[in-house]
């Protein structure tokens, strides 16, 4: 069984320019175990609490993290995640850890140990559709889609989270965020933002545009792009598409 805790983490890192970032994020931290008959519980979450604030959140809350002063040298949300890690010796106690997350406004950086890191980055984009089959007749398309198949369409504020993973490089990132966001604003965002995926779009014309047509065409567009920015390196790994609050997709690839 999985167990997750979160807490506040805020520290200061230096950037190439000689400048500082400020990385805000919230720790999220998983372990797994199995649950304990005598207590009913996978681990103690007040122990729990207190080992990440003890030996995390207290020893790198607002220090620069430049490997001066006792500080140890965490230069990108990257190496940060991995150094929680190494803090936390990949255990709670007896209970091993699964997975550190750093989660802050567009990003998450996830580090499950070894040398791979994931990084996810969140974009929006707002466009309309209809979703209808030519293989079924209009009464068939009607019972199958309901309000979705109205002849004049209709619109989504779609959330679209776009996950490479791979090592990080000479930098300690594993992309660059800039990289990251021009190649998705320039093959999807800027591409389907207040379009008609029906109507503007070659991609579509021949696909019903449903939540999971939309994530398998994101990942054909972004898939090249990405990987090529860092052969060899970084890969995609996942596209997730939110169309409502309630209904999510995920693709892995085909």
């Amino acid at each position: 069984m999985y167990v997750t805790r979160v807490e506040k983490i805020t520290t200061l890192a230096p950037a190439a320019d000689g400048r500082f970032h400020v990385f805000a994020f919230d720790l999220v931290v998983t372990v797994e175990g199995p649950v304990d008959p005598e207590h009913g519980m996978v681990v103690n979450l007040s122990e729990m609490k207190e080992t990440l604030r003890r030996d995390v959140v207290q020893r790198l809350a607002g220090r620069c993290l430049d490997g001066t002063n006792g500080t140890p040298e965490l230069r990108t949300p990257e190496a940060l995640a991995r150094g929680i890690w190494g803090m936390l010796g990949g255990r709670l106690g007896q209970i091993p850890v699964r997975r550190v997350r750093l989660a802050g406004g567009r990003s998450v950086f996830d580090y499950r140990g070894g040398d791979t890191v994931d990084v996810t980055r969140v974009y929006e984009f707002s466009a309309a559709h209809r979703l209808h089959s030519p293989s079924l007749t209009d009464e068939e398309n009607l019972r199958v889609f309901g309000k979705c198949n109205n002849p004049r369409g209709h619109g989504h504020n779609y959330i679209l989270e776009v996950t490479v993973r791979g090592e990080p490089g000479e930098t300690g990132e594993l992309l660059e965020a800039a990289t990251f966001d021009t190649i998705v604003a320039t093959e999807i965002v800027d591409r389907w933002d207040h379009r008609n995926l029906n109507e503007d779009l070659a991609e579509f014309a021949n696909l019903n545009p449903t939540a999971e047509e939309i994530a398998r065409i994101a990942w054909r567009r972004v898939k090249d792009p990405l990987e090529g920015s860092a052969p060899g390196r970084v890969r995609l790994h996942r596209i997730r598409i939110r169309e409502t609050d309630r209904n999510h997709v995920e693709y892995l690839g085909d």
